[in-house]
Parts: structure tokens; C-alpha cells; sequence
């Protein structure tokens, strides 16, 4: 520990399930199918994933992410998607990335600089916060990880400005990982274990032991690892959380935790290098950009990142939370996180054709990140009456911590020839020779202080008409050093920012089961990372951020259909631009927005047979924005985000049988690499399948994964003419296990 602070195949598979996987051979369970029941409770109850008359509705079970009132999502004014263990399990997602594409509107990718990128709402990189057990430590980018989703006991994906609960940084939305917590009330042993395509493996192992009524301990494991999809592209990540609560008393609980998580993706995928039309063996029309080059299928399975790449990561976390009633009306909370990161990349990044000489030219990089956060949370919340009426009330403070200290390092390295690479070595030493230039051999020393106040209220202006209100006001203080080894400068500079964040909302219920909801929200981000900006973007203010939410949620036929529809608007503005009368200088005043409308319906319409799909379509743009040379990039998408995203995912239980089939596709649509949308990206759809069969002791599953073999890309590389190909057809045999 480093803190520092399933003769048919099917039927084969059948019989052959309990001589493969005995129970002596096998000490674990599988997972529960899990459902949240309507009350506000972080405890999830079993049920039957098959029985659908005592399926309770999701819209009723509690939103952590999107209040710290208690609220339900169905008195959320907001779009909220929980997105349980139980629905990860039937669609076979094995990561956290895998996991998000569940919700509307979400894309994902495994982008080696940051892996667990997230497009949403027309909006990546740091405008979306990505939050552990409900932590945020700072942008996304920089600390976004693909985690097996084994740890999770779900993920909830909050739509819309979020800075109100979050801080800067929560334009777009925020989606919270939510470990697996102790549970007093039973004990429970659980085993995963799978193989597959490209030598993929996994194993899990999850243990509860309900010592008493009043304490619980839990101990959740996993490992998995990959010879990836590309050539020499092995990866493996190890998770462990070991976990317990007490209740001494009726009225207080105590929660402690402590996580470890790493992974070694070793030489990394950075990308397919677009080349020309005359040079590709095999082009493809995947991709279209404006000087004709191509991506070539026969570089599919390519690779041309150094030998000898480096990229990892290993964080240790430390969670506390005390909960206190201190009356049948009041309550205190109290969160202390703790966390301390390592992560390192040492690759050659980017690849760019080269028409003089026909090879691919290469960077050099090499970033280490040593990283250490900590966050103290106290919060008194009320839920009393005020002239008969019910008033849900929260207020708390924030004061937490981020020492940031990083290596950065650009340089180049041989090119290669596209089709026979001859990859090298990223060279040993540390020299200007190796990194020339001012700014490219350099380390960053990086330090913020927060202090945050928070407030929200919900009160029911009648029994069906529910109106909510939450503030935070965020002193921050940056301090930055910036020394340059090249140079031999060293640039100290400090700045503060004061931003107020608000939100004001209601829902309307038409009937029990049918609320409409409206949302006004206000949020702020920094021009670029807080904790990698420049001395020359410190002098800008915050962006700010503007968001109209509007929509219906809605249960049909006695709480099996959940179905929601809602639209949204949201503008970023202040961004960074070139002065039109002299693009040289860099100034505020750009603005870029989106606008969209989302629908998802879960549907459960008899005990064999469920049904999930969901649409999203936007229309994302740069309203202002011009780039140097004076380029104006008015009404042209943001990179990475694409205008149209649909899914759908349904399971068949066979009657007289212990089978059942799911089959699922995922559409999304076209999307450009670079601000000037000079290269497209083309639509893509990816068609998935399983059979599993239950077991007396657990659940084996035949998947099979991009049946169609397309090819396909979700997000652009280490440069816009670089593409990162999604993995090509796969199948992997899975066993879960219950005891």
C-alpha cells in the first residue's frame, strides 16, 4: 500500500457446465440481479430478473448523482440513467466504457491517453465529470481510467451542468462509478470467470460476510488481460476493494473502504494513421477527409508505437463515510476521500504520412503524472414540513486538495514504413538533444485549494407539484510552477477563481406514474485543465455554462415499462478565440453549444421477454470561434461527437428451458476528427449476441461480440488523422457463479 494520505451448441454447453464448473472447482457465486427498491437506500435488494409482476420501477429508485436530497429519479429534474449490475450482466459489458453505452446519447473510448473518453451531450474531455463513489477530483482527461465493471455495484449517468453538486468542470454531466458496498443483511460469495477472442481473460471474486445485524465486511477482486485486438498490444488491469460497515446504533452508520486499482496497457494502440488513396493496398470508405487520404484495412492490425511503450497507472483510495439521524427530521453526513495516483506513458503517439518519402513520421512522448487528492465533505440535511407541505433541504461545505506534479516530454523519432514497420526503441536518457525546443522538455508543478459551499432545497408546492433550487460558490486557488529544462526558466504563477454555480427546477406529476420536469442550470469550467494550464490561458476567466432541460418520465402497465423522453440546450460560453482583427492574439469570447432531444424505453413485457432501447439525436456546433490564420470554424461539430446514437438490447427466456438469448446493435453516427471537419468519420453499426444457460449454481454465457466483423472506428487518435479502430468480431465463453 502507497497511500499517502452454455446435439445445439447451447445444449453442449449445457451439459457440460457442471463437469467444467463444479461447485468443488469453483468457490464463488454470481452476482445477484439487483433492483433499487423506491425508498432512498444505498442497499440493493435480490430479485428475480425473470419475474416481471414484481419488477419495481427504476424510475423510483434513488439518484445519488443527481441530488443529495434523496431524491428519486422520478423527482429529478434532470435525465438520469442508472445502469445496474443486473443490466450490465445481461449485455455482457465487461468495462466501465462498455458499460456507459447503455445510455442515451453516451459514446466511449478506450483513447490511450485517456482511457474511459467520453462524448455526451456534444461535449468531451473536461466538460464531463467523472466521479468515483460521488469524488471528483479534477478533469476527466486526466484521470479517466476503463475499469472492469466487477467493482461496481452500478453506474449512474447524470445529463446536464452539474457543477452545482460537482464544482467547475460539469457542463456537459457527470457519471458516477459506484462501488460494491457492504450489505448487513446477508452473506454472499460470487465468482466470475471468462475467455475469448484475442486471448482475453477474466476473473472475479466478490465475498459478503454479514458478521452481525450491525456489521459487514466485503472483499470484491478482479483481474483480466489481453493480447489486444492490434499487434503487440497485451494489456492487463488488477482492481481490489476491501470494504466494511457498522451500525452501532439505530441511528448511526460508519462506511470505510479502501481501493486499489492499476493496469499496464503496455505498448499501446494509439491509432490508424490515415495515408493516400494511391498507397492504401485495401482502402476502405470509412473515413473521408478533404486531401483525399484513406484508412487502409490492411493496417487494421497495426501497430506502430516503440517496442519498448510504457503506459500505466496504480491509484490507492481511502473512503470514509459517517451518516448520523440526529432526529427523525435531521441528519449529518461526513466523507473523507483520500487518493494517491502513479500513471506514466512513454510511446511514440502520433503517426502523419509523409508524401515525400512515403513513411510514416512519429512523435515521442513521455508524461508521468505523480498525483495525490483528498476531499473532507460534511453535509445537514433535513426533511420536515413547512404549512403541510414536505421540504427536503441539504446544506454542507467542501474543502479538498489536489497536489499535481508532472513530467513532460515531445520530441520525434524514426518514421516508418506504413506497411513494415520497424518500430525501435523510445531511446534512454533525458537530454535536450532527445526533446529540443523551449516548452518540450519541462515539469510541471501544480497545486489547488478548494472551499465549497452548497445548498439545495425541494419543496412540494402541492402534493403533485414539486419545485427545486441548489446553489455552490467554489474558491479556488491555483498555484503553478512550470520549469523549463530546455530554457532553464522556471515560471511561478497563482491565480483564484470564484465561481457560483445554480440550478433551479420543478416536476409536475399528471399521474403517479407520469411527471414532467423542467431545469434551468448555471455551471462553470476553466479554458483547459486547471491543472496543465499555461501561464498564458491563467489570465482568462472561467468559462460559463447555460443548460435548459425539459422532458417525461413515465411507467406503464404496472411499473414494466419505463419509458422517458426529454430535450435538452446547452451553451458553453467564453471560450477561447483569435481576435478577428488580429488572430495572432488569443482571446475570450468563442461559444459553442448543442442542442438534442434523448428517448430510452425498459420494457419487461412479460416474465421471458425484455426489451431496452433508447435514440439520441443533436445538433452540436462552434457558434464563434475562429483558430490562427484566422480560420473561422463558425457552425462547424466539435471533434468526437457524433449527431445521431441509437441502441437496442432484448432478452428471451425460452419457455421449458434453461435458456435464454439476447441480441443487441448499437448505431452511431458520423463524426469529424478535427475542428475544421475536414476528415469524417462514417456511421457505423455493431451487432451482438449470447445464449446463456442457467445453472443450478450460477449462469455460463456464449457471446459473441461485432458479429457483422465491421469496421469501424469511435474516436479519433493521437492526432485527427488517426483513428482508433473498434475491436474486430470476437466470441468469449463466461461462467458466473452463487453458492
Amino acid at each position: 500500500m502507497r497511500l499517502r494520505f452454455r446435439d445445439t451448441p447451447a445444449a453442449l454447453v449445457c451439459s457440460l457446465a457442471p463437469l467444467l464448473f463444479s461447485p468443488s472447482a469453483l468457490a464463488g457465486t454470481a452476482e445477484p440481479a439487483t433492483a433499487m427498491k423506491s425508498k432512498p437506500t444505498t442497499t440493493l435488494d435480490k430479485v428475480d430478473v425473470t419475474a416481471a409482476s414484481r419488477r419495481k420501477s427504476r424510475l423510483d429508485a434513488p439518484a445519488e448523482t443527481a441530488s443529495r436530497l434523496g431524491l428519486s429519479a422520478r423527482e429529478t429534474p434532470a435525465s438520469v440513467d442508472l445502469l445496474t449490475q443486473e443490466d450490465m450482466q445481461a449485455r455482457g459489458a465487461r468495462s466501465t466504457n462498455e458499460a456507459v453505452l447503455a445510455a442515451p446519447g453516451v459514446t466511449a473510448a478506450n483513447l490511450p491517453s485517456a482511457p474511459g473518453s467520453l462524448s455526451l451531450r456534444g461535449f468531451t474531455g473536461g466538460a464531463i465529470s467523472l466521479l468515483f463513489d460521488g469524488v471528483r477530483q479534477t478533469a476527466a482527461p486526466l484521470v479517466a481510467r476503463d475499469f472492469d465493471l466487477w467493482s461496481f455495484e452500478r453506474i449512474e449517468v447524470l445529463k446536464g451542468p452539474a457543477s452545482v453538486l460537482y464544482g467547475e468542470g460539469a457542463l456537459a454531466g457527470a457519471v458516477n462509478l459506484v462501488p460494491k458496498r457492504p450489505l448487513r443483511d446477508t452473506h454472499l460469495i460470487s465468482g466470475m470467470l471468462s475467455g475469448g477472442s484475442f486471448g482475453s481473460t477474466r476473473l472475479g471474486f466478490d465475498a459478503n460476510v454479514a458478521l452481525n445485524t450491525d456489521a459487514a465486511l466485503r472483499t470484491v477482486l478482479s483481474h483480466r488481460r489481453s493480447d489486444g485486438y492490434v499487434d503487440d498490444t497485451a494489456s492487463e488491469a488488477f482492481a481490489g476493494t476491501f470494504s466494511a460497515s457498522w451500525q452501532p446504533r439505530d441511528d448511526l452508520q460508519i462506511d470505510l473502504a479502501y481501493d486499489h486499482f492499476s493496469d499496464d496497457y503496455a505498448t499501446a494502440y494509439w491509432g490508424t494513421p490515415l495515408v493516400p488513396l494511391a498507397t492504401a493496398r485495401n482502402p476502405s470508405s470509412l473515413v473521408r477527409s478533404a486531401n483525399g487520404q484513406v484508412l487502409d484495412r490492411a493496417l487494421r492490425k497495426a501497430n506502430y508505437n516503440v517496442d519498448n511503450g510504457l503506459q500505466d497507472a496504480e491509484s490507492d483510495w481511502l473512503r470514509t463515510r459517517m451518516s448520523l439521524q440526529i432526529s427523525d427530521s435531521l441528519r449529518f453526513s461526513n466523507e473523507l476521500s483520500a487518493v494517491d495516483t502513479t500513471r506514466r506513458w512513454r510511446n511514440a503517439e502520433t503517426y502523419t504520412f509523409n508524401a515525400a518519402t512515403g513513411l510514416l513520421d512519429r512523435s515521442l512522448t513521455h508524461i508521468q503524472h505523480d498525483h495525490q487528492y483528498w476531499l473532507e465533505r460534511a453535509a445537514l440535511s433535513s426533511d420536515t414540513e413547512i404549512g403541510s407541505r414536505r421540504n427536503r433541504f441539504t446544506v454542507g461545505m467542501e474543502l479538498s486538495r489536489n497536489d499535481f506534479f508532472t513530467v513532460r516530454r515531445f520530441g520525434t523519432t524514426t518514421s516508418v514504413d506504413p506497411y513494415r514497420p520497424m518500430r525501435g526503441l523510445f531511446p534512454l536518457g533525458d537530454t535536450s538533444a532527445m526533446f529540443p525546443g523551449a516548452g518540450n522538455r519541462a515539469n510541471f508543478d501544480s497545486a489547488t485549494t478548494v472551499r465549497s459551499v452548497f445548498l439545495e432545497n425541494a419543496f412540494n408546492l402541492t402534493p403533485r407539484w414539486l419545485m427545486l433550487g441548489g446553489a455552490r460558490y467554489d474558491h479556488i486557488v491555483l498555484d503553478r510552477s512550470v520549469r523549463d529544462l530546455n530554457a532553464n526558466t522556471l515560471t511561478e504563477f497563482d491565480r483564484t477563481y470564484q465561481p457560483l454555480s445554480w440550478r433551479v427546477g420543478t416536476v409536475f406529476e399528471l399521474t403517479p406514474d407520469a411527471q414532467l420536469y423542467a431545469q434551468y442550470s448555471v455551471a462553470s469550467a476553466p479554458v483547459g485543465s486547471m491543472l496543465l494550464i499555461s501561464l498564458a490561458n491563467s489570465r482568462f476567466n472561467l468559462t460559463t455554462g447555460r443548460a435548459l432541460d425539459a422532458g417525461l418520465k413515465m411507467s406503464l402497465l404496472d411499473d414494466r415499462v419505463d419509458f422517458t423522453v426529454g430535450g435538452y440546450a446547452i451553451q458553453q460560453d467564453d471560450i477561447i478565440t483569435r481576435d478577428p482583427a488580429n488572430p495572432a492574439i488569443s482571446v475570450q469570447g468563442g461559444r459553442q453549444s448543442s442542442r438534442g432531444l434523448e428517448a430510452a424505453v425498459s420494457a419487461r413485457l412479460s416474465e421471458a421477454l425484455r426489451i431496452d432501447a433508447n435514440l439520441a439525436v443533436l445538433d452540436a456546433r462552434f457558434d464563434t470561434l475562429v483558430e490562427a490564420g484566422g480560420a473561422n470554424r463558425a457552425g462547424n461539430t466539435p471533434p468526437n461527437v457524433p449527431q445521431q446514437m441509437a441502441s437496442v438490447f432484448a432478452a428471451y427466456q425460452i419457455s421449458g428451458t434453461p435458456l435464454t438469448v439476447s441480441a443487441g446493435l448499437r448505431h452511431v453516427g458520423y463524426f469529424y476528427t478535427n475542428n475544421a471537419n475536414t476528415i469524417r468519420v462514417g456511421r457505423h453499426t455493431v451487432y451482438d449476441a449470447a445464449i446463456a444457460c442457467r445453472l443450478p449454481f450460477g449462469e455460463l454465457a456464449l457471446r459473441g461480440r461485432n458479429l457483422s466483423d465491421a469496421l469501424y472506428a469511435d474516436w479519433a487518435g493521437g492526432a485527427a488523422s488517426q483513428v482508433v479502430l473498434g475491436a474486430p468480431r470476437s466470441v468469449e465463453l463466461g461462467l458466473t457463479v452463487a453458492f
